[in-house]
């Protein structure tokens, strides 16, 4: 039986880890020109050139650009993030702030990848699209989730769970992509445009739960971070 010497494995594990670090930037340099340019007017030559490689390498790992863009769109999002595990006696006010909260850090953290994904689904790309809904359908279920005791405890009529989790993502989603592709101030800083966007998001949940609920204090993300 033949075996590989331990030299030929070495150079099997080096090209492995070249491959994957190439593919690594090629990853990271589409996303970053997706989503600064859009998919139609970047090319493969612009992703070679930003990566640092040649186009023979990109079609190596990929065979179209679009194939590159699905890779791109349903790439894992961080888990954890979307709706914090409070304690149940807390508000329901509260409990929807801190989720609100950590839904815009999510955003804020992967918003390259999110902005490719609203601007590619709203341009009929069919992948951008199945992804924006599976996406919404996820973050959704998890807030509702969240919100459901508050059916029985008191907060929320029976069946209101899920169309309250669904008014405040919304308001989340458009609230940021107002900030991201359609009005975005450049004179403010990132974490200035999150407040604004969080103080705006706060005054709708107001609204939504007036006059059950007093107002809760937005996160200033200056203070944390």
């Amino acid at each position: 039986m033949l075996t590989a010497s331990p030299q030929r494995a070495t150079i099997v594990r080096q090209q492995r880890r070249r491959s994957l670090i190439t593919r690594q930037r090629i990853l990271a340099a589409s996303l970053h020109l997706f989503s600064t340019r859009g998919f139609a007017r970047t090319t493969v030559r612009d992703i070679a050139r930003e990566a640092g490689i040649t186009d023979a390498a990109i079609y190596y790992h990929f065979a179209t650009k679009h194939e590159l863009l699905g890779e791109v769109i349903n790439a894992q999002l961080p888990p954890g993030h979307w709706v914090a595990h409070l304690d149940s006696n807390t508000r329901i006010r509260d409990k929807l702030q801190e989720a609100v909260n950590e839904i815009a850090r999510a955003i804020d953290e992967n918003d390259e990848q999110l902005i490719i994904i609203l601007r590619e689904g709203l341009a009929g790309d069919p992948d951008a699209a199945c992804r924006y809904g599976q996406l919404l359908d996820a973050w959704e279920s998890r807030l509702a989730g969240r919100l459901l005791p508050f059916e029985t405890t008191g907060g929320l009529a029976p069946g209101d769970a899920r169309p309250v989790a669904r008014q405040i993502l919304y308001s989340i989603i458009m609230a940021f992509e107002d900030m991201l592709l359609l009005r975005p101030d450049p004179s403010l800083p990132p974490a200035q445009r999150r407040l604004q966007t969080l103080v705006f998001i706060s005054r709708t949940i107001d609204r939504l739960l007036a006059p059950k609920c007093p107002p809760a204090e937005v996160e200033n993300p200056a203070e944390v971070s």
